[in-house]
C-alpha cells in the first residue's frame, strides 16, 4: 500500500493532476518550440516565462540525416538529459526533424523502414524521461547497424521494483502524450517517401495526433508539394526569403513576402495551428558566398571587438578569428561580412491579426519559435498580447 501511494505521488508530481483547462475567454492554445538539445539551457522558472501560461511546448527530440559514410539516415543530436522538461500545465509534442536529403536517398519502402526506426528512438526517448538510468543504458551503449539505440525494453535487469516504478511512469507518460509532430522540407521530387514515412508512421503511433509542419510554398502550391497525409499541420510563417542571398535584407521575416504566399482564395485540405518567429541570427559570407548561420547573441557578447559595423544590421569583420569553443569552430576571416536578422515585432503582429481572421479551424494553436531568454524576454509584451488577441 505504501509502495502505491508514494507511486501515486510520484506520477502527480511528474504529470501533474489537473486537466489544464484554460479559463473561458483566455484565447487560443499558447504553444512554443524548444530546440535546444538540452533542457538545461532554459529556466523554466523564469518568472516571465510562467506569466505568458504556456500551454504546448514543441520539443525537438531529435534530427535525422543521411550519412554517407553509413550510406544510412542516422539520428543526430537527440535531446538530452532534462529535469523539468515535462511541467504539470504544459502538453509536451515531441518534434523530429528529417532532412530532405534524406529522403531523396530512400524509396517508399525505406522510407517505411525509418518510421520504424524514428518510433523506437522516440520510444526510447519517451523512456528516458521516466528513468534516467535507463537513458543512459541506451543513449551510451551501442547502436544498432543503422545508427538507433536499441530498446531500453529489451535489455535485461533484476531490479525488479525499479523497473515496475519505471514502468507505471511511462505508461504514464505515453497516456499523456497527445501529438508526435514530424518537421521536414519536402519537395515534389520527395514528397512520395515522406509521405509513406508518415503513413507508417500514423500506424506505429496509434491513438495519438501525427502532425507536419508546412513550408509556406508547400502552402500556397498544395498541387505540386502534395498534402501530408496527417490529422494536423503546422503553417511556417517565416523564412520565406533566400538565406544564401547577400542582398536578402531580412531571410527571417520579411511580411510582404510572408503575406505573398498567405494571401489568395484557395482554402488548404489540412486543420493548421500556425507558427511565428521570434529568434535572431546572424549570416556569414565571403565575397558574396554564404558560408554558416551563427548565433547573433554569441557574436555580440563574444566576439564583438572582431565586428565593424555597417549600419543598423550588417558588420565586416576586421580581423580573423575562430567562432566556437570546439574542434567544429568556424573560422573567419578579416573582410567577411555578416548580416544580422531580425523579425519586426509589429510586422509579426500584423500577420499574426491576419491569421487570426483567416485561420482555417476554430481550434488552431499560435506557437512561437523558439524559446530562449533573451528574445523572451525582449518581446514578452507583444507576445502576450498576440496571444490573446489570436
Amino acid at each position: 500500500m505504501v509502495r502505491i501511494c508514494f507511486l501515486a505521488a510520484a506520477l502527480c508530481l511528474l504529470l501533474g493532476c489537473s486537466d489544464n483547462e484554460r479559463a473561458p475567454g483566455g484565447g487560443a492554445t499558447r504553444g512554443f518550440y524548444y530546440w535546444h538539445t538540452r533542457s538545461g539551457r532554459f529556466d523554466w522558472e523564469d518568472s516571465t516565462y510562467l506569466a505568458l501560461d504556456v500551454d504546448r511546448l514543441y520539443v525537438r527530440f531529435f534530427d535525422v540525416d543521411w550519412s554517407e559514410a553509413d550510406h544510412a539516415a542516422i539520428p543526430v543530436e537527440p535531446l538530452g538529459y532534462w529535469s523539468h522538461l515535462w511541467p504539470d500545465t504544459v502538453d509536451v509534442v515531441p518534434v523530429v526533424f528529417i532532412t530532405n536529403e534524406t529522403f531523396t536517398h530512400l524509396d517508399t519502402a525505406g522510407a517505411a523502414v525509418l518510421a520504424r526506426q524514428v518510433h523506437r528512438k522516440v520510444m526510447a526517448q519517451l523512456n528516458g524521461i521516466s528513468d534516467v538510468q535507463s537513458y543512459a543504458l541506451y543513449q551510451d551503449g551501442p547502436t544498432d547497424e543503422d545508427g538507433y539505440y536499441p530498446d531500453p525494453y529489451r535489455q535485461r535487469s533484476k531490479r525488479f521494483d525499479e523497473l515496475h516504478r519505471r514502468d507505471s511512469l511511462y505508461d504514464a507518460l505515453l497516456h499523456r502524450l497527445r501529438e508526435v509532430q514530424f518537421d521536414c522540407d519536402w519537395t515534389a521530387g520527395t514528397r512520395a517517401q515522406y509521405f509513406a514515412f508518415l503513413r507508417e508512421t500514423k500506424k506505429l503511433f496509434a491513438g495519438k495526433l501525427v502532425s507536419s509542419t508546412v513550408r509556406l510554398y508547400q502552402y500556397k502550391y498544395p498541387g505540386k508539394a502534395g498534402v501530408p497525409p496527417v490529422e494536423r499541420g503546422m503553417l511556417m510563417c517565416y523564412n520565406a526569403g533566400s538565406v544564401k542571398d547577400p542582398e536578402t535584407a531580412n531571410s527571417i521575416f520579411d511580411r510582404k513576402e510572408v503575406m505573398s504566399y498567405l494571401e489568395g482564395e484557395h482554402r488548404y485540405p489540412l486543420a493548421l495551428d500556425y507558427a511565428l518567429p521570434v529568434f535572431e541570427w546572424a549570416v556569414l559570407y565571403r565575397d558574396g558566398t554564404f558560408q554558416a548561420i551563427l548565433s547573433a547573441g554569441m557574436l555580440r557578447d563574444d566576439y564583438n571587438r572582431y565586428l565593424e559595423p555597417q549600419g543598423d544590421r550588417r558588420a565586416t569583420v576586421s580581423e580573423d578569428f575562430t567562432y566556437g569553443y570546439t574542434n567544429q569552430g568556424v573560422y573567419l576571416r578579416k573582410g567577411d561580412q555578416i548580416r544580422f536578422e531580425r523579425p519586426d515585432m509589429k510586422d509579426v503582429e500584423t500577420v499574426a491579426a491576419w491569421l487570426h481572421e483567416h485561420k482555417n479551424s476554430a481550434d488552431a494553436a499560435l506557437t512561437f519559435y523558439h524559446l530562449n531568454h533573451y528574445d523572451l524576454t525582449k518581446y514578452s509584451q507583444a507576445l502576450e498580447a498576440m496571444y490573446r488577441a489570436f
